[in-house]
């Protein structure tokens, strides 16, 4: 028996029946007792069965909990990638991305991977196109991905092994075309995986595996204990998909995942989606490893223009894209909730989430609400459509730190002057609905502090806006936190294991050298990390 005696703290627990305590009790992983009396705990300082530890009047938090993030693409990017978040103009990213083929020594007929460009910091805002990476290399593949993953451009190496010219896939509006008809490198939503990175060479398990654990130690280092990843599309042939799912295995397997993971399993087709099913079959669904959730992009993003709305973009004819057809939605979703996986759909305009709720709720009202779909972004929503969210059980997985990068594109591209909710989370929280945090990592920072400040504040670092944006839509510091602590815990069913501290749940929390609910707002995200535990 391992057995740990935490003491002389300040925990905030989460646990409405107790929500504060200064001691707790592990054993085996597992919290036995919760602000005991030291008298009373039936063992002493001299017990070589039990550690005591002194948390010299440090803070403690259920552990952290990210509810969306895209984990292997993250640490593909950090491991493989050419960042170009800092880049501000395209003529920065030919440099940037030239730097690093000299600085690396490259080989000739390598792919060269730029990840989170944002052409809103270029002077012309002008998205990147293939006459700019063709000026990177003529002898290279070169692929670089929008922050939002929604839009990539692609040299003209990149366009001939795709074999897409003026003659192919005109009927594709996800490939990018000048006025004459010919590919201008800019390639959109499914379009990214299914015609150019299923030409890119495949990683091998050991090289994933080696992604996985390097970026999870990373990540517990930020004082997560869980997360939640949608992996499946970080490559996007088969075989990847596989590896990716043999990877995460065989590291629960050898006890190597230092976090809980809960993979949402994306796909684009029915038969997709069944193809994976012969995979899944084969792998346990466990407290470390879980799989049993269903991942559907709806729409696309606001940046890129491509997240679908009921009326058209500011000084613009386009609405956006759905992915999917009614009928093509209604399979996937019966066959999610036939299959017993959560169904989770990309949402961030307001006519994706119309669809997704129209689609979704009649199996909702056949199977019962504790099937606990969920919608990812609802980023810009009405309230009528929060309304019929609530009423159907359906959750809402947050982004929290989108405010302080969004205001800006959101007052340019939308006419506010409509019935928007933006980004509303006071308003969910009001109508009942559950809602959880997440960073949308690598689009934004895996970071829970910043995620939380973010919702208390909508601000960015620098105090902009002035009072926040749309700052009715704040949120509390308390509420801040159970948006990465408990209500994750829900949205995966497992409230009764995770999210608190509390007798019979995980030993999963994180020490802090301050206390988020006390601290002006402005600083949650000073408040540094001192230790992660889970199920220790």
């Amino acid at each position: 028996m391992n057995r740990t005696f935490y003491y002389n703290g300040t925990m905030i627990t989460m646990d409405s029946d107790h929500p504060m305590a200064a001691n707790f009790l592990v054993e085996d992983g597992v919290i036995q007792a919760v602000d005991v009396d030291e008298e009373d705990i039936g063992f002493t300082r001299q017990d070589e069965m039990t550690e005591w530890v002194d948390l010299q009047g440090r803070v403690v938090t259920p552990g952290f909990h990210d509810s969306h993030m895209h984990l292997v693409e993250y640490g593909y990017n950090q491991r493989y990638c050419v960042d170009l978040s800092e880049a501000v103009s395209a003529e920065d990213v030919v440099r940037r991305m030239r730097a690093f083929i000299a600085e690396q020594q490259i080989p000739a007929g390598s792919w060269i991977i730029g990840s989170r460009w944002n052409q809103e910091h270029f002077p012309d805002k002008r998205l990147l196109s293939r006459e700019d990476l063709d000026r990177v290399s003529d002898c290279h593949y070169v692929f670089a991905k929008r922050v939002c993953i929604h839009i990539a451009a692609v040299n003209s190496k990149v366009l001939e092994l795709a074999g897409i010219d003026h003659n192919t896939y005109l009927d594709n509006q996800n490939i990018g075309r000048y006025p004459d008809g010919m590919p201008d490198g800019r390639i959109y939503e499914d379009a990214i995986a299914d015609m150019v990175l299923v030409h890119k060479p495949a990683l091998s398990v050991k090289e994933i595996e080696q992604v996985i654990e390097e970026t999870l130690r990373e990540i517990k280092a930020r004082g997560f204990t869980a997360v939640q990843c949608d992996d499946m599309k970080a490559f996007s042939d088969f075989t990847s998909k596989e590896r990716i799912l043999r990877a995460y295995d065989n590291l629960r397997k050898q006890q190597r995942l230092p976090v809980r993971v809960f993979a949402q399993i994306q796909v684009s087709s029915l038969e997709e989606f069944r193809q994976l099913q012969k995979i899944l079959v084969e792998i346990a669904d466990d407290q470390w490893f879980s799989w049993k959730r269903l991942k559907l992009i709806l729409d696309g993003s606001l940046g890129a223009e491509t997240a679908a709305l009921t009326v058209p973009y500011r000084n613009r004819r386009q609405r956006g894209l759905l992915n999917f057809s009614d009928a093509e939605l209604e399979l996937l979703v019966r066959e999610s909730y036939e299959s017993g996986m959560q169904l989770l759909c990309h949402c961030i305009g307001d006519r994706a989430m119309e669809q997704a709720i129209r689609v979704i709720t009649p199996f909702q009202n056949k199977y019962g609400t504790d099937c606990r779909p969920r919608l990812v972004h609802c980023q810009i929503a009405t309230e009528p459509l929060l309304d019929r969210m609530a009423q159907a059980g359906i959750l809402a997985d947050i982004q929290p730190a989108f405010v302080p990068t969004d205001y800006a594109v959101a007052e340019q591209k939308l006419d506010l002057r409509q019935a928007y909710a933006l980004y509303a989370w006071r308003t969910m929280l009001e109508k009942g609905m559950m809602i959880s945090g997440s960073s949308d990592c690598p689009v934004e920072r895996c970071d829970a502090l910043y995620g939380m400040q973010a919702a208390v504040t909508r601000m960015d670092l620098q105090g902009r806006p002035t009072g926040g944006f749309l700052p009715e839509e704040r949120l509390s510091p308390y509420e801040a936190l159970a948006l990465y602590t408990k209500a994750p815990a829900y949205t995966v069913k497992m409230e009764g294991q995770m999210g608190r501290i509390a007798p019979g749940y995980f030993s999963d929390f994180t020490v802090l050298d301050g206390n988020p609910l006390l601290v002006p707002p402005q600083q949650i995200h000073s408040i540094s990390i001192v230790e992660t535990h889970c199920g220790a």
